[in-house]
């Protein structure tokens, strides 16, 4: 996003920048002066953005929809264990973590954990990165919120975090 490479208008880089899985794209639309259907689309087809949640044979996903339904999370069995791939995918962010300063993984945990935890213990979560002395204290709490939102939202939210904290690498 920082270099422009798909030369998006300003609302869409906005949309781009608050959407997360807390809101249907209805909302979403509604919510950013400026964003059409046909953008959300666009950035669907450009692979920016998925659908969160994986429609199943027997509850389809709603078709505009971008968060996980809680009363289904809350009804499905405990998660099979992940397929290889999520393996290997789980394995990188490990390295990336690892790898990452102190400023790449302070901003990428704030802004994940903004998106992804919520406002209460969004704010909560943020001061303990406020805690942290040093960069291998960061580390220790990005690997431990990493492995949170593995197991609460999945490798794609993971996913998202790896993004995040090697976008901040690059700055």
């Amino acid at each position: 996003m920082q270099v422009r490479a798909h030369q998006l208008s300003r609302p869409v880089r906005n949309l781009l920048i608050v959407i997360n899985d807390s809101r249907t794209i209805d909302e979403w639309l509604t919510g950013v002066n400026g964003v059409t259907a046909s953008d959300v689309a666009l950035l669907r087809e450009l692979g920016l953005i998925t659908q969160a949640g994986a429609a199943t044979a027997s509850a389809p996903a709603r078709p505009g929809d971008l968060r996980e339904g809680a009363a289904k999370a809350a009804a499905s069995p405990a998660p099979a264990p992940a397929p290889a791939a999520n393996d290997a995918d789980w394995q990188r962010t490990q390295q990336v973590i690892r790898a990452a300063g102190y400023t790449a993984l302070y901003d990428a945990l704030n802004s994940i954990s903004k998106a992804k935890l919520g406002l209460v213990k969004g704010y909560r979560f943020a001061l303990e990165v406020e805690k942290c002395s040093g960069p291998d204290d960061l580390r220790v709490l990005a690997l431990k919120f990493a492995e949170q939102l593995r197991t609460e939202h999945g490798m794609a939210a993971v996913g998202e975090l790896t993004y995040a904290i090697g976008a901040a690498v690059k700055a």
